[in-house]
């Protein structure tokens, strides 16, 4: 059985941590030998890992940076993702274009960013058109589940239902307000 690109979206992050069994690790590697997309997420998901632990983490020390980062690049940071959205005002916007200009390393995290957004948005799409509308029908008769029988019911059926028991719910509250009174 091979492996999907949905399921390698689950699988990358165990993969590049090895925390997978031999047997899964190499259908991982045939899927991303043959896959130029998902090998480009591991490819950027596996940098990122990397980034984090040579620069982030020292078992010496609790927490420490090799550099530590300019309060305009945390603002950077903190506003990449609003940046990329369209979310922030002119003035931000100009900000932060102006520091991914002058800076190396913003720049490769807008291009990152940027890139992400891109796999994921085509991931998403991907997924998308190949879903089934009646997929929870599919994985309950998969998983040998009856299906409620509430769902099968009309909706005005259900509406009445509903108004029928806040009825009684409501002359019960009222008979027992009007014995206690």
């Amino acid at each position: 059985m091979e492996i999907t690109c949905l399921q390698m979206d689950v699988l990358l992050s165990f993969y590049i941590e090895g925390d997978l069994s031999s047997c899964l690790r190499k259908k991982v590697e045939e899927h991303l030998k043959k896959c130029p997309t998902c090998r480009a997420k591991y490819n950027i998901i596996s940098s990122l890992y990397d980034d984090l632990q040579n620069s982030v983490y020292d078992e010496d020390k609790e927490f420490s940076t090799k550099v530590i980062p300019s309060r305009e690049y945390n603002d950077f940071k903190s506003n990449l993702s609003a940046y990329v959205d369209n979310e922030l005002s002119a003035e931000d916007n100009i900000k932060i274009k102006k520091y991914a200009i002058n800076n190396k390393q913003a720049r490769k995290d807008l291009e990152d960013t940027y890139h992400i957004r891109k796999l994921m948005s085509d991931s998403f799409r991907k997924t998308k058109s190949e879903s089934n509308p009646d997929l929870s029908k599919k994985v309950l008769k998969e998983l040998n589940i009856e299906e409620p029988n509430y769902m099968s019911f009309n909706p005005l059926v259900k509406v009445a239902f509903a108004f029928v028991m806040t009825v009684l719910a409501l002359s019960a509250i009222i008979i027992f307000s009007l014995s206690m009174g």
